[in-house]
């Protein structure tokens, strides 16, 4: 069968992790439709990648206009607008109905061939899957973030995904510069998160028990093992809502410092603290 070019790109839910995916897919020339329940919600998403553009152009990442990388990307009212493209990627929040009932929602309106990829960073492909009434085009499309930053996406196959929708996923995620890596059957946390969650958990272990700080923890683990952030770092980065849910996804309840933090209305970098503090640059507070 000839390959069919993915050439549009529609993205659901322009947080953090949607906006990164919308930026880096314009970045590498494609038109994408974004789509949001909240104009809030877009209206920061589009200042975000704006400053990001300006920010890496400033660095030297990035050789464009940022102007031209803008108008490439098209705010929509209606999912139904999203017929055309190509690859439609969800990145709305980390929960199982709301996921479900989008992909079924977006099966019934895009064309038969339209790709349908989930960011989802644990919740299983089985589970997602059914609700989707053309699984051989539905597939993972675990992005790590800040996007525009992280080379890795874990491509995550569901159990009737088809190796033409992941080869045509694949070529895409290569297009915008990124590395994809092939999770070819269940996993708890898939591949990258369920390893990492084993060094989180002990992590926090130590941090617990009193062996450690996080600030000591997170210095031991990038100079002694060349990470390029430390797990309590990574965890902030992430949110802590997020690293709440992947615990629970996991089987495993989220341990009672994440629980105290969330419940203060620290959910690490966004909120300006979790285990560290933030200014209003972004930049951690070095106490």
């Amino acid at each position: 069968m000839e390959e069919i070019k993915i050439n549009q790109i529609g993205v659901i839910g322009v947080g953090f992790m949607g906006g990164g995916i919308a930026q880096v897919s314009a970045m590498a020339g494609f038109e994408v439709k974004i789509y949001d329940l909240s104009k809030e919600a877009i209206s920061k998403c589009l200042e975000t990648i704006s400053w990001s553009l300006a920010k890496l152009k400033s660095k030297g990442k990035f050789k464009g206009e940022v102007e031209e990388v803008l108008k490439r990307i098209q705010p929509i009212n209606q999912l139904e607008e999203l017929r055309p493209a190509d690859l439609v990627i969800e990145a709305v929040y980390e929960n199982v109905q709301v996921k479900q009932e989008l992909l079924e929602k977006l099966g019934k309106i895009l064309k038969q061939d339209s790709i349908i990829g989930s960011n989802t960073s644990s919740i299983p492909m089985m589970v997602l899957s059914e609700k989707v009434p053309f699984p051989e085009n539905f597939i993972g499309t675990h992005f790590f973030g800040p996007v525009p930053l992280m080379a890795l996406v874990e491509l995550v196959m569901a159990p009737k995904t088809s190796e033409r929708t992941l080869e045509r996923v694949k070529s895409f995620v290569k297009v915008i510069g990124k590395t994809p890596i092939v999770v070819r059957k269940p996993s708890p946390g898939f591949l990258v998160n369920r390893i990492w969650f084993a060094t989180a958990m002990e992590a926090l272990r130590c941090y617990n028990e009193g062996i450690g700080t996080p600030e000591d923890i997170d210095t031991g683990m990038k100079l002694g093992y060349g990470f390029s952030a430390g797990p309590f770092e990574v965890m902030d980065n992430a949110g802590l809502d997020i690293i709440a849910g992947v615990f629970k996804v996991l089987g495993a309840e989220p341990p009672e410092v994440i629980k105290k933090l969330i419940a203060n209305g620290h959910l690490g970098k966004k909120t300006g603290q979790g285990f560290y503090k933030y200014g209003l640059d972004g930049k951690k507070i070095v106490s």
